[in-house]
């Protein structure tokens, strides 16, 4: 027996078609299986041909009607997962350049993108996008699209009116056992609704419950929002709220950290929700790093630096120490074959390894190290072309440090910074580099839960935020912003880049210059000495740029602690005046 596997829409009915080049092919669902065995058994090589063959008890069925032949039958079945005691052939995913040339064929002009986007490398689907767009359907509305495309898609899966409810339900909440499914939607009528879901071809199975897979989730999830978006918001809300109760009650840690995730996909933010939870198909595996990733781990760290515009010669040092001394500090996530795509350099915070990450956290270590305990983010790292493997690599990050109860993180990323703000992390201060090291000064955030309760409480909070674009600026994001103007105040072009132009008082880079520069002026002629001396080293270091930060400490004779805490200070009362500015308008 030759099994032939793939997701449904891979096109293994089509390939199964081209082998049979004639003959029937058999549907193990609907078709006559003994009349088929008859039909070739006088074939000088007998074939045949079964489709679907992932039919519960068609194995048994199989077997009965082949001793019934009495003759040797060669079997070539299609399935979507492997099947026992049989030769199996993978069908490949389709890569995104034949996608896109398959959507040109069928003379999509407009849309391309949004095919391969949503197609999740099936024909099938690629096929029904297309055909969707040239109904035509405009290509700017994508539950539109999808729900065309489902049309065609879900002819062929035998669904009752109801049951395709709930398949809408848990495309919105992502996974859902029966209880939360029949809150959400009324249950179909008849014997187990929820098996008949599970035995559905689009499903699978997590910790949590069903889940559907993907391109397919995707699709149905923005058929639901596009098509009743009121409903959709109430399942996500309702979902969310049942996840904190079930966490408060749960002792058992993989429970916990199974329901910690799905309620960071529940915040149903685009931020969180495109760098954690991309549509992506496959699920990788992240694992320890072990002695012979190492190789792997120097290519992939020189990618980062040279993607970020870091220096290489520093981060071979950084990887250098990390590796001597916390070679137990890295994850790996790995493809099929088990090579590595990605890493994270992520070590559990203890006397050892804070004293090798003081190159990246600097003048904020000993804050750090004081209390110590959980897990610090030192660099993540993907090759391009794996959203999949990324998006694995930081729910597993994440999720490693909210068991380890505080998270830190130490990033030049705005894509990182933006997301750990998203998820409520407190900003710590930056690090300040040397001109020599290169790339942009890293941002430190940090995540901790005090509490027994504290893990829930945060899941909570970040879930009633709402989406990114919708949270009113708060302190820790003023100050990181007001820090990038400072550093572009001589550079018009860049300061009219600044986000801080969204509060009222400063709608133009020319005005936004003037209101920090004389907020600095202020802070000089301040009766408060630290808040004086804050000013001039804003003024000294952004304004009238005589030096170097060590340099500026140097002039106004100030330890290099006390120099950071002040320009820290400065900042924060920057952000402050700002945020007041804001709110009063």
């Amino acid at each position: 027996m030759i099994d032939v596997v793939g997701p449904l829409g891979s096109g293994k009915t089509t390939l199964l078609t081209g082998l049979a080049d004639g003959r029937p092919v058999v549907s193990a669902q609907r078709d006559d299986l003994r009349v088929a065995l008859h039909q070739v058994s006088d074939l000088a090589r007998p074939v045949v041909y079964i489709d679907e063959a992932d039919v519960p008890g068609f194995r048994g069925i199989l077997r009965n009607e082949l001793c019934r032949a009495g003759t040797e039958v060669h079997v070539v079945l299609a399935s979507r997962h492997p099947l026992p005691d049989t030769s199996t052939v993978i069908v490949p995913r389709w890569t995104d350049g034949e996608i896109c040339d398959l959507a040109v064929a069928l003379g999509v002009t407009a849309g391309l993108d949004l095919v391969v986007a949503l197609a999740g490398g099936l024909p099938l689907v690629a096929g029904a996008l297309s055909r969707a767009l040239l109904a035509p359907t405009p290509p700017g509305v994508p539950g539109a699209v999808a729900d065309r495309a489902l049309r065609e898609i879900l002819a062929d899966v035998p669904l009752n009116r109801h049951l395709s409810d709930v398949l809408e339900a848990l495309a919105a909440v992502g996974r859902g056992d029966e209880e939360l499914l029949a809150s959400l939607v009324e249950p179909p009528d008849g014997p187990d609704w929820f098996a008949a879901l599970t035995d559905v071809a689009l499903i699978t199975s997590t910790e949590c419950g069903p889940s559907i897979v993907e391109p397919f989730r995707t699709l149905l999830d923005l058929r639901y929002r596009w098509r009743r978006p009121i409903a959709h918001r109430a399942a996500i809300t309702q979902a969310a709220s049942r996840n904190l109760r079930l966490l408060d009650a749960t002792a058992d840690d993989t429970r916990r950290r199974a329901l910690a995730e799905h309620s960071l996909y529940l915040t149903d933010d685009p931020a969180v929700r495109r760098t954690l939870f991309p549509p992506a198909p496959n699920v990788p595996t992240v694992r320890q790093a072990r002695p012979d990733d190492h190789d792997w781990i120097a290519a992939l760290a020189n990618q980062w630096a040279r993607r970020g515009g870091h220096s290489i010669a520093r981060t071979d040092r950084l990887l250098d120490g990390w590796l001597r001394h916390t070679p137990d500090g890295f994850l790996v996530v790995c493809d099929p074959d088990d090579r590595p795509v990605g890493m994270s350099y992520t070590p559990l915070l203890t006397d050892r390894s804070v004293a090798v990450i003081e190159p990246m956290t600097r003048q904020h270590t000993d804050r750090l190290a004081v209390g110590s305990g959980g897990a610090f983010i030192g660099m993540a790292t993907c090759e391009d072309g794996h959203p999949d493997a990324h998006a694995a690599l930081l729910r597993r990050i994440l999720i490693d440090g909210i068991g380890q109860r505080r998270l830190v993180v130490a990033t030049p990323s705005p894509d990182y910074q933006q997301l750990v703000r998203r998820l409520g992390f407190g900003f710590v201060g930056t690090a300040h580099h040397e001109p020599s090291d290169g790339g942009q000064h890293a941002e430190i955030h940090e995540l901790a839960f005090t509490t027994p309760d504290g893990m829930a409480a945060w899941l909570g909070r970040i879930a009633t935020t709402g989406p990114a674009g919708a949270v009113p600026p708060d302190l820790r994001w003023c100050v990181a912003e007001v820090r990038k103007a400072l550093e572009r105040l001589h550079d018009p072009t860049r300061l009219a880049q600044s986000s801080l132009l969204t509060l009222a008082a400063t709608p133009t880079a020319q005005e936004l210059r003037g209101a920090l520069v004389d907020a600095i002026g202020n802070l000089i002629a301040s009766d408060d000495p630290p808040t004086a001396q804050a000013g001039r080293i804003l003024d000294a270091y952004y304004v009238r740029r005589r030096s170097d930060h060590m340099g500026v400490a140097h002039r106004l004779h100030l330890s290099r602690a006390t120099y950071f805490r002040r320009l820290d200070h400065g900042l924060t009362r920057l952000a402050e005046q700002a945020l007041a500015r804001y709110r009063e308008s």
